[in-house]
């Protein structure tokens, strides 16, 4: 597949990486005088050589395939694709300076809705101004909302390159449910055929499940490691920090299949973690000497452009984030017994995957979800910091509220944000709204 020399070096990228790279070494500066951020450094370096690996792929002429998080990376890395996951580049870059926001507003005096999700108009922007590396095809669900899929025709019809995208039902696959229907994994898995045939076709190389298998049992053992930590999480106090879940999240985003550093950081988390049960303690006393007061379960995405609000919610208000939307996984191992349990455990993972499980159907799907986060994490709060460009959920959203707390009996912050850009609500007002909340309502 042509590339031009052009390819390799592209704007976005570099801006991510410096600003990934500053963030490492801030950590393993602390970590000389304090263990405790040892996690943290390991962290930004797996995530670090996630970003280099696309100039590894770019050097060997490795195909590129631009994704979603809806597309499982087994199946790339195992057919030596590598996958250009673009929310690791529309998410980070909202963190590395303002640059952001030249893309935000190119793409919307190009004619891109502004009440488009910024997700992936951030994208867009770039890709407009000829700032993102170019993908020899493109590979993607269409969910959990419309932006995505709206955003993702215009990145195809762009792009011009060979694309499959995933239809997702809105049916659930598990019997218990009121919404389940036999059809819903049997549809996913004729579509998972259907994603191999596309590969094979513009590849022009076999698939095999072999490599594909070899690739499982690596995830296999990173699925347990995490749904233990994800365990360790439901502990009081809390052992880990609030950024926990997100981060297990998109290492298993980026690195699922990936042997070596994944699975040494997710060992790293779960140690940790067992440690400081058995010592009987939690990460807001180990890290700033005070016991923890308040759980807090995030119904929404975190605020991507300051991940340290959590950070801040700890020490101001030693309040433990146990768990958001976003981090919130329900993992299958996958049974490697045939092709067809291997692509049936994968659909299952693909619906029950962070936000497409809860937004991608019926009301219930989410409510239900919250209910037993709540439970599950004794969360003694729930705060949704509404991002506006999700607008599904901005219709359900005083109901949901209204749901949650007559069924749950705990209290609920509901607040207008933009994940991505904090020229809208910036993080003084998200912390005042949060600061107005606690002393008023909580404590």
């Amino acid at each position: 597949m042509n590339k031009s020399k052009n390819d390799k070096n592209r704007g976005i990228w570099e801006k991510i990486i410096e600003e990934y790279t500053r963030l490492r070494d801030m950590a393993t500066s602390i970590a000389n005088f304090s263990e405790d951020f040892a996690i943290e450094s390991t962290f930004f370096q797996l995530t670090l050589d996630y970003y280099h690996s696309y100039y590894d792929a770019f050097e060997k002429k490795i195909p590129i395939v631009l994704c979603n998080p809806g597309i499982p990376v087994e199946f790339l890395y195992s057919a030596n694709l590598f996958p250009l996951i673009l929310e690791m580049y529309s998410i980070p870059i909202s963190v590395a300076g303002k640059n952001h926001y030249d893309y935000i507003d190119f793409a919307e005096n190009s004619g891109i809705m502004p009440w488009l999700c910024n997700n992936q108009k951030t994208w867009i922007g770039a890709m407009l101004k000829g700032e993102t590396p170019k993908p020899d095809m493109l590979i993607h669900a269409d969910f959990p909302c419309d932006s995505t899929t709206i955003e993702m025709q215009i990145i195809k019809k762009y792009y011009n390159v060979p694309a499959f995208t995933f239809d997702v039902p809105y049916w659930h696959h598990e019997k218990n449910s009121i919404y389940y229907d036999e059809r819903t994994v049997p549809y996913y898995v004729s579509q998972f055929r259907n994603m191999i045939k596309f590969i094979e076709k513009n590849t022009k190389s076999k698939f095999s499940f072999e490599k594909l298998k070899d690739t499982c049992k690596i995830t296999n053992e990173a699925r347990y490691h995490v749904i233990d930590i994800l365990e360790l999480l439901q502990h009081k106090p809390n052992p880990l920090s609030s950024d926990t879940s997100y981060a297990v999240y998109s290492t298993m985003m980026t690195h699922a299949g990936v042997p070596g550093k994944q699975i040494e950081y997710l060992k790293m988390l779960k140690d940790k973690g067992m440690q400081l049960v058995k010592n009987k303690t939690g990460h807001i006393l180990q890290r700033y000497g005070k016991e923890e007061k308040y759980r807090c379960f995030w119904i929404a995405m975190p605020i991507y452009f300051d991940p340290l609000i959590f950070t801040w919610m700890e020490e101001k208000f030693q309040i433990s984030t146990v768990m958001n939307m976003m981090g919130n996984q329900t993992l299958v191992p996958v049974d490697l017994t045939s092709e067809e349990t291997i692509l049936s455990d994968f659909s299952k993972n693909v619906l029950n995957l962070p936000m497409g499980r809860q937004l991608r159907g019926p009301l219930e799907y989410l409510l239900d979800d919250i209910v037993s986060a709540v439970d599950d994490y004794q969360a003694d709060f729930c705060i949704w910091g509404g991002h506006l460009g999700c607008k599904h959920s901005w219709g359900i959203a005083n109901l949901v509220k209204r749901y949650v707390q007559e069924e749950t009996g705990v209290p609920v912050l509901l607040f207008e944000v933009d994940d991505i850009d904090n020229r809208l609500v910036s993080s003084k007002i998200i912390k005042k709204n949060i600061k107005n909340f606690v002393q008023n309502v909580i404590q």
